[in-house]
């Protein structure tokens, strides 16, 4: 497939970002999106996808959630509608998560993580007992800390 220079110019803008390489003017920029839908239909409704689902995300809002899921999850696409079937599986969890962004899993996810460290030094000889023991011990003790 023969690509326009313009188009081969953007896209090594958009790869290496626009501080390295030569700025790619608006114009420029809107000519290649207008090449790359009219090659590839599905372009624009992808976009639109994009965009539909950074205006709740952004916003923190239930109702644009609601909104997003009805419209997609029938879209003509798979992809699109599995995601938003996903989302509306899912829905009580995405909706707290958007009511409250300051609730996180990260310190289930730390200790999840030290467990599996632990497993992979012991190389699948720990049993439940020795494991326990080791996170117990690591939860008594106060994290090292770097002297400055």
């Amino acid at each position: 497939m023969k690509l326009p220079l313009e188009l081969l110019d953007v896209f090594n803008w958009r790869e290496t970002g626009p501080i390295t390489a030569k700025p790619v003017n608006l114009i420029t920029e809107t000519k290649v999106d207008h090449i790359i839908a009219s090659m590839y239909p599905a372009f624009n409704h992808v976009i639109q996808f994009g965009v539909d689902y950074h205006k709740f995300m952004d916003s923190r809002d239930p109702v644009g959630l609601v909104a997003f899921i009805e419209k997609y999850k029938v879209d003509k696409y798979g992809r699109l509608a599995t995601f938003a079937k996903g989302l509306e599986m899912d829905i009580k969890a995405v909706t707290n998560a958007l009511l409250h962004p300051d609730i996180t899993n990260g310190p289930v996810e730390g200790k999840n993580n030290s467990i599996k460290c632990d497993k992979r030094v012991y190389g699948g000889r720990a049993k439940i007992d020795l494991l326990t023991s080791k996170a117990l011990l690591r939860q008594s003790r106060p994290p090292a800390r770097e002297s400055k």
